[in-house]
């Protein structure tokens, strides 16, 4: 069981800067403004402004207000780096079947993967000791194959099968 110190976690400041920054380039092609997304949201600029401030307390963006900004931006690194903060891999799934040839181009991608967390492992291994940025980079190379393999596994589910 979790000993909650607070009933309530603080904004999380990465986050926040992720869904800001997420509007500004999304905003950009989308073509409108600050402004217009906030609206979109539901809110006027100021308080869409307040809820992405990690040192505002109060107004945090809302489960809804978040699924919009999802839907309006097409945009996912946000909902990427939640599940990367509960040790989860985002992968879209495929809505058409798959083909053979999707699947040879997967496999060769989540094989350069594996073979990156291969030689980045075995350079942090070499004096015997893994430092904080060994450490950091080995998790690194360690979600990307996890995504690479979580695509090609969705992608095989997808396949279509002869049944000979």
């Amino acid at each position: 069981m979790n000993d909650f110190v607070h009933n309530k976690q603080p904004k999380d400041p990465s986050l926040c800067r992720l869904i800001r920054k997420t509007i500004t380039v999304n905003r950009k092609e989308l073509g409108l403004e600050f402004e217009d997304v906030a609206f979109e949201l539901g809110l006027n600029q100021g308080t869409l402004s307040n809820k992405l401030k990690p040192s505002m307390a109060t107004n945090d963006l809302s489960i809804t207000e978040f699924i919009h900004f999802l839907e309006l931006t097409g945009d996912y690194a946000a909902l990427d780096y939640i599940a990367d903060k509960f040790g989860m891999v985002l992968v879209a799934k495929k809505q058409a079947q798959a083909k053979i040839s999707d699947i040879n181009l997967l496999v060769d991608m989540a094989s350069m993967e594996n073979n990156d967390v291969f030689s980045v492992v075995k350079r942090a291994m070499a004096d015997g000791v893994i430092t904080p940025e060994e450490r950091e980079a080995i998790l690194k190379e360690i979600n990307e194959a996890q995504k690479a393999n979580a695509e090609l596994k969705d992608l095989v589910l997808h396949t279509a099968i002869s049944d000979k």
